[in-house]
């Protein structure tokens, strides 16, 4: 959806959405909506040479009353390859440094493990409802979101190619993923007891609404009781999130491509694609819970280190 922009900087800003665009890059609509606040301030201010200066991108910079780190920071992103467009178009912006604004988390995922997982699926398979088990085993092989589980249609689902077709995820992006030969049969046991005929436009988690699909909320919160009942839970007591399932998934695969002696960093952009991410800094965050992962990289530079310092301690 492309927002339509009115007043003096409507031309820039239409030009911005196009220019991205035509690049192949997503504008969310919340993206449009900052660029349209900005104009707005921008429309307060007195004219100068420069579309926007250092004072000016201080001032939409700025945080907001209530306003979160995260959403601060989507703001100062926006913002800046705005700038960088201005001046890629000869009309004179200055650009903020990358990393003036930063969020910061000190969140920590409850990382699922093999044996806690097998206890959720035995405790969702003891129920007298069929869609729970398939739901958190296609999260639990997958890494997908749970919201892009609860949009699947039986179409999605390819058996001969053993893969799922995610479409139009966060971030607008679709993608291809896989599923191992066990997910397949089981998937297709599912489609062949729910939906016979293999009707592909119907929905693989129907809602009670006709033609629509169990929300991620709805199902989330029917997962949540089988966690309990599986004891599986934080350090606080509560149940786990439902979305610390793909945290585990993406921890646990780059686990194993360190324990097959691969390198992480050369197979970072394959998870990444594989999770639907859009910056390959949303994979590489996980780096930092696997200390396996630390002890590869320390002997991958043992040899470099050697050569520098040679067997002396510094």
């Amino acid at each position: 959806m492309r927002i339509e922009f009115t007043g003096e900087y409507a031309a820039l800003m239409g030009g911005y959405v196009a220019f991205r665009q035509n690049l192949g890059f997503v504008m969310p609509e919340s993206s449009q909506r900052w660029l349209r606040h900005m104009a707005d301030l921008l429309y307060t201010m007195p004219l100068i040479s420069e579309v926007i200066d250092m004072e000016r991108a201080e001032a939409i910079a700025s945080r907001r009353e209530g306003e979160s780190d995260v959403t601060r920071q989507s703001r100062f992103v926006v913002l800046r390859q705005f700038c960088l467009y201005l001046n890629r178009i000869g009309v004179g912006a200055y650009v903020p440094p990358a990393g003036q604004v930063r969020a910061r988390s000190e969140f920590v995922p409850r990382i699922v493990s093999e044996r806690e997982m097998a206890r959720i699926i035995e405790v969702a398979e003891g129920k007298a409802l069929r869609w729970p088990p398939m739901v958190l085993k296609i999260l639990w092989c997958t890494g997908i979101r749970i919201g892009e589980a609860a949009a699947l249609t039986v179409g999605d689902f390819h058996r001969k190619d053993r893969s799922l077709y995610v479409a139009h995820a966060k971030s607008d992006r679709s993608r291809i993923v896989p599923v191992s030969e066990s997910l397949a049969v089981d998937l297709g046991e599912y489609v062949d007891a729910r939906v016979p005929g293999g009707d592909s436009c119907r929905w693989l988690f129907p809602g009670r609404d006709p033609g629509s699909h169990r929300s991620k909320v709805a199902i989330g919160n029917r997962l949540r009781g089988i966690y309990r009942e599986a004891r599986v839970l934080t350090d606080e007591g509560r149940p786990i999130r439902t979305h610390d399932i793909r945290h585990s998934f993406a921890i646990a695969t780059l686990e194993k491509m360190v324990e097959q002696g691969r390198d992480v960093y050369v197979t970072l952009p394959l998870l990444s694609a594989f999770m639907g991410h859009a910056n390959i800094c949303d994979t590489e965050y996980y780096l930092r819970f696997l200390p396996s992962a630390h002890r590869a990289l320390v002997e991958q530079e043992a040899p470099i280190s050697h050569a520098v310092f040679g067997d002396g301690a510094l």
